[in-house]
């Protein structure tokens, strides 16, 4: 069985940060979000064969993961081009001629704790065309939205106005070639894309099995900066809690990830802090917050807060600061 990881698009909402690079490289507890991610495919799901769809500055993706082979892993590459149609569908066709059986399909901005394997056991247990991990939420209407009985999916809606239930799809599911088929005859939504969802319905309409699991455990979706820090939050609680940077006269409340070739004097750091390599901070308190590297902080309150590569924050008290790359800030309050 292959994984298929979808890591093509631009990360608006995640601006100033992917200014300079992929969301999917920004960190988490010390590891880029893909890493994550393909770890997970290795550890949880016991796939080696992976197929990474790439976009938006790829060339940096490619380079940090090459071949896979380092992480035990045969990791190829497609490419969505920005002429390319748009949607989640359009990207999962690009793998097409590279598929020849059921294949597993993850969003490379989506991270999880619960046991995605189970949902692949669901998949073939039932002889399924297609199964969904999904969740409850109490904002369907933003997600794609799927009417279920008992683990049979009846139908599937896109964002849409009216949901039909507070069952949402996440960024995970099992596919037959199928998939393809019902892809290819497709029309772009009113939004102007090519919706998985309306694929997934296609194959509800051509009477094959679609089936829904929800597993228990945490999902996160990183489409904004509030989400690093959710994230990260939740990966230092439960995987990560490290200091290996040089730490001296400081208060360190775990669980923190302080990275090698950091420098943190005379600061208190933590809970949830994540400080990158070649950072130095002084005289500064660094609660909740993601410090990404070659950053400088000194006298400083940060809390809740995403301060970009490079940057300079001095004399701050801030909550809540999202502060882009190559940035210089000083004596202040946010």
């Amino acid at each position: 069985m292959k994984g298929v990881v979808l890591a093509a698009g631009y990360g608006s909402r995640l601006l100033p940060f992917t200014s300079f690079r992929p969301k999917h490289l920004l960190p988490v507890a010390g590891k880029p979000i893909l890493m994550h991610s393909l770890e997970y495919i290795r550890d949880v799901l016991d796939i080696n064969e992976i197929i990474i769809v790439v976009g938006y500055q790829r060339s940096a993706i490619m380079d940090y993961f090459k071949t896979g082979e380092d992480l035990g892993l045969d990791v190829s590459y497609v490419v969505q081009h920005t002429n390319h149609p748009r949607g989640l569908a359009a990207a999962v066709s690009l793998v097409e001629n590279q598929i020849n059986t059921d294949f597993a399909l993850l969003l490379g901005d989506n991270l999880f704790s619960a046991n995605l394997k189970k949902v692949i056991d669901l998949h073939f247990e039932t002889n399924a065309t297609g199964t969904l991990h999904i969740e409850e939420h109490p904002n369907p209407q933003r997600f794609g939205v799927v009417e279920i009985d008992g683990d049979n999916v009846i139908s599937v809606e896109e964002k849409p106005a009216n949901p039909k239930s507070n069952y949402v799809i996440t960024g995970f599911y099992v596919f037959s070639p199928t998939i393809f088929n019902m892809i290819s005859g497709l029309k772009p939504s009113a939004r102007g894309e090519y919706e998985l969802s309306d694929a997934i319905q296609e194959l509800i309409n051509n009477n094959y099995s679609v089936k829904a699991a929800q597993i228990e455990g945490w999902r996160q979706d990183i489409g904004y900066p509030e989400d690093l820090l959710s994230v990260n939050k939740h990966y230092l609680s439960d995987v990560t809690h490290a200091v290996k940077g040089d730490v001296q006269t400081s208060q360190i409340n775990p669980p923190v990830y302080i990275a090698k070739g950091s420098k943190v004097v005379n600061s208190v750091i933590g809970p949830y802090a994540m400080i990158e390599e070649g950072v130095e901070i002084s005289d500064s308190e660094i609660i909740n917050s993601v410090v990404l590297e070659k950053s400088t902080i000194n006298r400083s309150v940060i809390r809740d807060s995403v301060i970009g590569t490079n940057s300079i924050v001095k004399g701050l008290k801030a909550h809540s600061l999202k502060v882009g790359d190559y940035s210089d800030i000083a004596n202040g309050t946010v």
